[in-house]
Order: structure tokens, then sequence, then C-alpha cells
């Protein structure tokens, strides 16, 4: 059986010769060169070091990569009625963001101090979401301006997707990236913390934000999900267990959510939503949503998550959904030894033993500094518990 009928398979809930053994990996962390400690000296193709590097570790190939769509999309555009300036204040820390409008101002702030932004920090839209001081939206009249006066949405060049997918062949199952999940670019714009209190105090607002993102995301994602990839990615790791209850989820979260999916799923794509994993109270909401879908990451406490055991989280998400991940990159890959990873391996083993929809993985990419001997004794133990 190839690695991609393998994966195949398992996205279908159709049985495979053994569990796929791969872990989390990006072609931008190639590009941050925390991998190289397996590739060594390489060369500029980011996809060639991609593949090269699952085929050093004997691992089957999920091909995750990026799309270059700017979140809040159109947002980097400017026109007559669309003025994008940025300024770095005085202080050599504070980076202003205006965009100006006939009707008004949006604007938001960040503080960049001690950060290393790679290229123009103006494209570097997710390193900037982490370092915000103000956000764009503060309230109705925002949202108002951005319905009035925000650009169309820009033409996507997405040749890569379909280039990528013809060098990849058998060997394995492309993954591009898609927007964001609703709730985490609705961030993108406002605040999580006011982003979480207005279904409760304006329910009219949130719905008309929430509106608005989902009908941003869609679009884009169904272009990207028809472009040639086999699953499509959605981060959606703000909106988790340590932040909202499943009860909130479902009534505030879940509708938007789910529209998207579904979407993406009309337009031909699977869906590998990314949690990040704290997901545990969270399973039985996701269970109706990702029907036919995958979660990752299912990460134990160690590597930031809340899921102690597979199998419970298996009861919690039926049979429809794939799981994928579960291993501790952080403590445990970086800082434990191979006979630690290697129990650890058989442990999931023994908690995933004849799950035909499990895809084991690290939970998330690789730490800079993690040595090569426990990389190697990772993919060597999964080789050994899962043939």
């Amino acid at each position: 059986m190839t690695c991609r009928e393998r994966l195949t398979n398992v996205f279908t809930g159709r049985p495979t010769d053994r569990t796929p053994i791969t872990v989390f990996i990006t072609d931008s962390d190639i590009e941050d060169r925390a991998p190289d400690v397996i590739l060594g000296e390489r060369g500029a193709d980011s996809l060639a070091e991609l593949l090269r590097f699952h085929e050093l570790l004997g691992l089957d190939v999920m091909l995750r990569i990026g799309t270059n769509v700017f979140e809040p999309i159109a947002f980097d555009v400017s026109t007559a009625e669309w003025q994008n300036t940025w300024a770095l204040l005085d202080d050599n820390k504070t980076l202003v963001h205006e965009i100006v409008t006939p009707g008004g101002v949006l604007r938001e702030v960040f503080n960049t101090e001690g950060e290393d932004f790679h290229g123009d920090y103006s494209q570097n839209w997710m390193k900037l979401r982490n370092i915000r001081m103000e956000s764009l939206v503060k309230g109705q009249k925002e949202l108002d301006l951005i319905r009035e006066f925000r650009p169309s949405m820009p033409e996507l060049d997405l040749a890569h997707v379909g280039r990528a997918r013809e060098r990849l062949g058998e060997k394995g199952i492309l993954l591009p990236r898609v927007p964001s999940g609703v709730f985490n670019y609705a961030v993108g714009l406002m605040d999580a913390e006011d982003l979480l209190l207005k279904p409760l105090l304006e329910p009219d607002f949130y719905a008309g934000l929430m509106n608005l993102c989902t009908d941003d995301v869609i679009p884009v994602g169904e272009h990207i999900a028809q472009s040639g990839g086999d699953v499509v990615r959605v981060v959606a790791n703000i909106a988790n267990s340590g932040l909202v209850g499943p009860a909130f989820y479902e009534e505030h979260i879940l509708p938007y959510e789910k529209r998207y999916i579904d979407a993406l799923a009309a337009a031909g794509g699977r869906v590998l939503f990314h949690n990040c994993g704290q997901c545990a109270s969270l399973l039985p909401v996701y269970r109706e949503m990702l029907d036919g879908h995958a979660l990752e990451s299912l990460s134990a406490p160690g590597s930031g998550g809340d899921i102690d055991s597979l199998r419970s989280a298996r009861e919690a998400l039926g049979d429809g959904v794939v799981m994928v991940g579960n291993f501790d990159q952080i403590s445990l890959l970086k800082d434990g030894t191979p006979e630690a990873i290697r129990q650890e391996v058989f442990k999931i083993r023994e908690e995933t033993r004849g799950d035909l929809r499990f895809i084991f993985s690290t939970s998330d990419s690789i730490i800079p500094g993690t040595p090569k001997n426990n990389i190697e004794a990772l993919a060597h133990a999964a080789r050994e518990a899962f043939h």
C-alpha cells in the first residue's frame, strides 16, 4: 500500500496495512531551519527539503504547505478609499498601522520590542497578531467602515498547489492551508477578551462580526480546496477548552465554524482542524462538526494540551473523526531520553490499537534545539510500534 493510499484510507475510514506515522512539519518550519538537525546542509527548494525530511526518517508524508493568504483578507490592499499606512514611532518599538477611509480611520498598534521580523513586518500578520496592543475593531463604527470601504477579495495565484501535488505523486497527501477558523479570524480584528463578551453584551454586533468573518473565509477557502490539495488545514486554536466551555462554544462559535467546514467539504475538501491541543471538554461538540474530517492536535499535558487518554478522546469523538497527534514534542521529544520516547510511542500504540482513523504524529512543530538522536528515536520507535 502506498503512503497516499494509507493516509487516504484513514480519512475515508477504510482498512490500512498499518497506522500512518508522521510528524508535524510545514514548509515554513523548513524555512525557519529547525529541521536542519535532520537535513544537514540543504538546498533552497523548501518543498524538496520537506519531502527529504520525511524520507530520511521513513515517515508517511502529510505535505503541509502555505497559500500566502493575508489575514484579514484584503486588508493589506490599498485603494483610493482604503489607504494603508505603517509607522514605527520614535521609541523604535511601537508600530502603528492605520487604514484611512472616507468615513474614518481604522487603527491598530503593536509592540515590536525584541521581535525578529523576516522581511516586511506589514506582511507578517501571524506574528503581528501576537504582539498587538490595540485592535482594529473596537465596535460598530469600525465594522461599518469595513463593510463600506474594504477592497474586493484579491485574485489568488494557487498554481504552486497543483505543482506540489504533481511532485508529491503517491508519496503522500497534500495539505494546503486555508484561512483560519472563524473565531481565530475574528480575533485578527478584535481582542479575544472583548470578542468573548460581545455575544452576551452586544449579540447583534457579535453576529454581524462573525457573519462578516465567515463570509470572508468561505470563498477563499473554497478556492484553495479546489486547487489540487487532498485535505485543507484550518487553524482554529484560540477558542480552546482553556478559554471557553462546551456550552458557550456550541451556542456562539459552532454555527460559524460548521458553516465554514461544510462549505469546504462541499468544495471537495476534507478538513484538518488544528486546535493546538486544549480540547478535552470540546470533543463532544467537535464530534458533530468534524464528522468525516480530522482533529489535530490531541496534545498531551506536557505539550500544552489536556488530552490524557486517546482512548477516552475516541469515545468522546465517536468513530467519524480522524485523530492526529498526541506525541509531546516539547518536554519529551526535546528534553526526554530515547528510551522515554520509545515508551511513550508504545503507550500511544496500545491506546489506539485497531483504530482505523488515527494518525500518529507529534502535536506540533519540532522545537529548535531538539536533539537529532531523539527525533531519530521517535521515528524508529513509531516504525517498530505501528508496523
